[in-house]
């Protein structure tokens, strides 16, 4: 049933998902300031644009290493996210070493952007499952 989700529905959700983090780690990065954390806000925003930045290039190397065929080159794309996970990691890291509200601020800011990922996902998943499910029980038009 899922085969025939829409690819136009993907770049909904991923853009959702971009404006819903932005919207929440604004709120956090406000309260994060009046609870006397101000470096914690830098780093939710560091965070989400990594997030957002992963997610790019995550799109772009699955195109990448997928063949016409949609058979994907499991070897360089595996490297692929390894490398970019690999790079996130370093930098939540060496910021919780370094200045650790900040790398907290990195770590929420990641965090958050992947949860509204599943959430705005699920939600879209459930309406396309519904639409499907209405449409096998009404009639078609002209087959009366």
């Amino acid at each position: 049933m899922l085969t025939a989700f829409p690819l136009t529905e993907i770049d909904r959700v991923v853009r959702r998902t971009v404006y819903s983090t932005i919207a929440v780690g604004a709120a956090g990065a406000v309260a994060a300031i009046l609870l006397g954390q101000p470096f914690f806000a830098p780093g939710i925003a560091l965070g989400i644009a990594l997030a957002v930045a992963n997610h790019r290039v995550f799109q772009s190397s699955a195109l990448r290493f997928t063949t016409p065929e949609g058979v994907i080159s499991r070897k360089p794309f595996a490297g692929s996210v390894a490398l970019r996970l690999g790079a996130c990691t370093a930098v939540a890291i060496a910021l919780l070493i370094v200045e650790r509200p900040m790398g907290w601020g990195v770590v929420a800011g990641l965090a958050m952007f992947q949860a509204l990922l599943l959430l705005n996902a699920l939600i879209s998943l459930i309406h396309y499952q519904r639409q499907e499910i209405g449409s096998l029980g009404t009639p078609e038009a002209g087959s009366e």
